[in-house]
């Protein structure tokens, strides 16, 4: 895994009391951006010293994997990127992470977890309920919204023989909520796009915050203002 950012994010100050709401195995801390509307929770293994901000994905052994029955449009997609061994760009735990953050934070958080590897995977939910998902897997697209599924195949930089190309034309479904389109969409080369992208309208912001899209990371630390070992304000 290479360079790797995720956290959780609000656009408005977050009630911290019920942060102990997580699970037992998850420390925190949540940072607040002086230049833009927006709060930031990083989560973190609660038994080891955290070595780097917003460089460590929410457990997934502490949330499910499997997902929501409300949900199984995802879930059967993921079963097909699965066989076609495409999976790992699909974070099932990670969005039972974002699931649960918001229903117990009680409004609309935004989650991304990407490196420079191609993982890049970003979802939105409010009180518990998915209201957008994108990712990137491998040479597709995966877009949830409204409770549907769109499949954008990528046309990638480098031409790749026709064999090598993942065919999901047979998943497409409108009446069950997927849609699969042509090859017609180029994938980009940015670093964190998929993170960045969604991020960026989330908080409705010209650009991501966070130092996302750059291999230098953060120009300025946010805020801490909470953390799971106390009430903190610390600039670091």
């Amino acid at each position: 895994m290479g360079y790797l950012v995720a956290a959780h994010v609000t656009r408005t100050a977050p009630d911290v009391a019920r942060l102990k709401m997580l699970p037992r195995g998850i420390a925190w801390a949540v940072y607040r951006d002086e230049d833009v509307p927006a709060w930031y929770l990083d989560t973190f293994k609660a038994d080891r010293k955290k070595k780097w901000t917003f460089a460590s994905p929410t457990l997934t052994r502490d949330f499910p994997i499997d997902l929501p029955d409300d949900l199984g449009a995802l879930t059967r997609i993921y079963a097909a990127l699965q066989s076609a061994r495409l999976a790992n760009g699909f974070k099932r735990g990670f969005l039972n992470a974002n699931l649960f953050i918001s229903k117990i934070l009680q409004r609309p958080v935004c989650s991304f977890y990407s490196d420079d590897d191609g993982l890049d995977f970003a979802c939105v939910s409010d009180n518990g309920v998915l209201q957008r998902l994108r990712c990137e897997c491998g040479d597709l697209e995966i877009v949830y919204e409204n409770g549907r599924v769109t499949i954008q195949p990528l046309q990638l930089e480098i031409e790749e023989d026709e064999r090598d190309l993942t065919d999901f034309r047979q998943l497409h479904d409108p009446q069950a909520g997927v849609a699969v389109m042509e090859r017609n969409k180029e994938r980009s080369t940015l670093l964190h796009f998929v993170a960045g992208s969604e991020l960026a309208t989330f908080l409705e912001t010209p650009t991501a915050p966070l130092g996302l899209g750059s291999f230098d990371g953060l120009e300025k630390m946010p805020l801490k203002i909470a953390s799971s070992d106390g009430p903190a304000a610390d600039p670091q």
